[in-house]
C-alpha cells in the first residue's frame, strides 16, 4: 500500500484568473480537460485547465 508523507510544493504553479485576478497555485494533478474538438479543418484541438478557485472560470493552462 502506498503511504504519502507530505507534498512537494516545488511542483506548485500558479495563474492569474484573467476574469476576476486571482493568483491561483495548482499542482499538476489539478489539471484536467477542459475541452476537446476538431477546428473548421478538421484537425483536433483542445486545451486543459482547472476552475478558478475564486470566481470558477476555467483557467486554460495548455491549447493544442
Amino acid at each position: 500500500m502506498v503511504k504519502v508523507v507530505g507534498q512537494d510544493n516545488s511542483m506548485a504553479k500558479r495563474k492569474t484568473c484573467n476574469h476576476c485576478g486571482a493568483v491561483n497555485e495548482y499542482m499538476p494533478n489539478d489539471v484536467r480537460e477542459l475541452y476537446r474538438g476538431r477546428d473548421m479543418t478538421g484537425c483536433g484541438e483542445g486545451q486543459d485547465g482547472f476552475n478558478c478557485g475564486q470566481c470558477q472560470k476555467e483557467i486554460t493552462t495548455r491549447s493544442w
